[in-house]
């Protein structure tokens, strides 16, 4: 009876269910860098300006953007996510086709890619469990990138808080705070 128990244990024991495709995994990381070419005209948008964004599992959401950024930064934590919000970006990737890594197109190291000076180049990096793949995006700099990943970079620079740049951002800001505050403390003019 013992040996009988044993062997029916085993032979359906040892088989691994089929992971759902509809299930939502547990670990997952999400990385986009925006690379803009030296020769693209300013550009106001958030989603259009040099940065980088990573999720990791916990919900930490590090970002960075400006000019100095490139494929190898990495950047400050700007905020936590929920699980919930984890989850729901997620979604937005499913919905948007990049979740199925027989679909990615790059497969050699992202940390090399550079944009050539007239594009743009959205690198999306998605990890879910033990798989990583990555999909790049290349668009001339005054063009449009494809819409999924426009919007799927929008849904990470909307979680990163990062805000559009005004037109004259460069220039410095000048405050009038009235008359002088210390002409109390001076000494009559004769």
């Amino acid at each position: 009876m013992v040996t009988l128990l044993m062997h029916s244990a085993l032979a359906t024991g040892c088989a691994a269910p089929a992971p759902d495709p509809l299930v939502t995994p547990n670990e997952l990381t999400f990385d986009v860098t925006i690379l803009k070419g030296e020769k693209v005209p300013f550009r106001t948008e958030a989603w259009m300006q040099p940065g980088k964004m990573i999720v990791f599992p916990d919900g930490t959401l590090l970002a960075d953007f400006g000019p100095s950024v490139n494929t190898r930064v990495r950047p400050g934590v700007a905020r936590v996510l929920y699980q919930r919000q984890l989850y729901e970006l997620w979604d937005v990737a499913k919905k948007l086709g990049f979740t199925d890594p027989q679909l990615a197109d790059f497969t050699a190291n992202p940390y090399l890619v550079e944009a050539q000076p007239n594009e743009m180049v959205y690198i999306m990096t998605f990890a879910a469990n033990s798989d990583r793949w990555t999909f790049v995006r290349r668009f001339e700099g005054t063009a449009q990138p494809d819409p999924a990943s426009e919007v799927w970079v929008k849904v990470m620079a909307q979680a990163a808080f990062a805000m559009d740049l005004k037109a004259d951002a460069d220039l410095p800001i000048r405050y009038d705070f009235g008359p002088d505050p210390y002409a109390w403390f001076k000494p009559p003019a004769k």
